[in-house]
């Protein structure tokens, strides 16, 4: 389903939140909900990228009002077009 070998850092970003919002999301009006079970250190281990650039990528997709962050666990998805666009590709 996802290969993350040929992706950018945030592709593979976007990737791994659309699919936490998909599987873990909640609703929250009209935005999607998703707690981070893992720590920024521990998902870019998963993703094959390091702790900066996860923060570095989390922070380019808040400015773009993309995502919103409630906590350093709590993630708002406020595009989910807009994410996958970038998951797939489309917006760099």
């Amino acid at each position: 389903f996802m290969m993350l070998g040929r992706k950018s850092a945030s592709e593979k970003l976007a990737s791994f939140l659309c699919v936490l919002a998909d599987r873990v999301g909640a609703p929250l009006g009209a935005y999607t909900q998703i707690d981070l079970p893992m720590s920024r250190s521990d998902i870019a281990d998963f993703l094959g990228l390091t702790t900066e650039t996860i923060s570095r990528t989390m922070t380019q997709l808040r400015h773009a009002n993309v995502i919103s962050l409630e906590t350093v666990h709590k993630v708002i998805v406020l595009d989910p077009e807009g994410l996958l666009a970038m998951a797939e590709g489309e917006d760099d």
